[in-house]
């Protein structure tokens, strides 16, 4: 048997729906013999310590909160973080495995856009899975169901498992393979655009988590 796979649960979102949507990933993780962490914070800095300081990686983060292109927040407001200071916060706390599964459990997750900031930050996101369009919790509970069914129980590719959501549900939900989205133009358009202003930013943050460092803008190969 292989290591035992984990989750860490991050309750970011405050919405109606949200507590029985988590409970019920968490209760369907458990089944399949996935160890669950489960965390609410309260406020930004709170996420921020607690992943700084927890000295655990997983093999999927689930995040449930309201989303847009730019960022993610809770519906109090208490809790506001762009893509890309999530990928470097990620990145720099080191709570991630190899080839671990991010799923975006928030409106958009499934924007292009989010997926490119999410990669740039660090080496260790090798799929990301979100919804294209604005749901409910309900809806978003269905759809990582058949994720992770699919996923865990029948051992698919998470390309193919995540196109199985359309098809029972018609939502349209999206899995971004890095090595493929790496070679996009879309997404080398994206960092070159953006580079000179990330570039500090996730270079500190990649330093901390020992991984390879970015060159300057113009140049968007990564340094082996």
């Amino acid at each position: 048997m292989g290591t035992k796979k984990n989750i860490l649960i991050i309750r970011a979102c405050g919405v109606s729906g949200e507590t029985e949507e988590c409970d019920n990933i968490k209760c369907q993780a458990k089944l399949y013999g996935i160890d669950v962490e489960d965390y609410c914070p309260k406020d930004t800095a709170e996420l921020h310590v607690y992943l700084l300081n927890h000295g655990v990686n997983y093999d999927y983060i689930y995040l449930s909160s309201h989303g847009n292109a730019e960022g993610f927040g809770s519906e109090n407001g208490l809790i506001d973080l762009s893509w890309i200071d999530f990928g470097s916060l990620l990145c720099e706390s080191m709570v991630m495995k190899e080839d671990c599964i991010v799923f975006l459990s928030c409106c958009r997750g499934g924007l292009n856009q989010v997926a490119y900031d999410l990669f740039y930050c660090c080496n260790k996101v090798a799929y990301i899975v979100g919804p294209r369009q604005s749901l409910y919790p309900r809806d978003m509970l269905i759809g990582f169901n058949i994720l992770l069914y699919n996923l865990e129980h029948r051992g698919i590719d998470p390309i193919v498992a995540c196109e199985k959501i359309k098809l029972g549900t018609d939502i349209r939900f999206v899995c971004f393979d890095r090595l493929e989205t790496e070679t996009d133009a879309g997404y080398k358009m994206h960092v070159q655009e953006n580079n000179r202003e990330w570039l500090d930013q996730v270079n500190q943050a990649r330093e901390k988590a020992n991984e390879p460092m970015i060159e300057a803008p113009g140049e968007i190969r990564i340094l082996r």
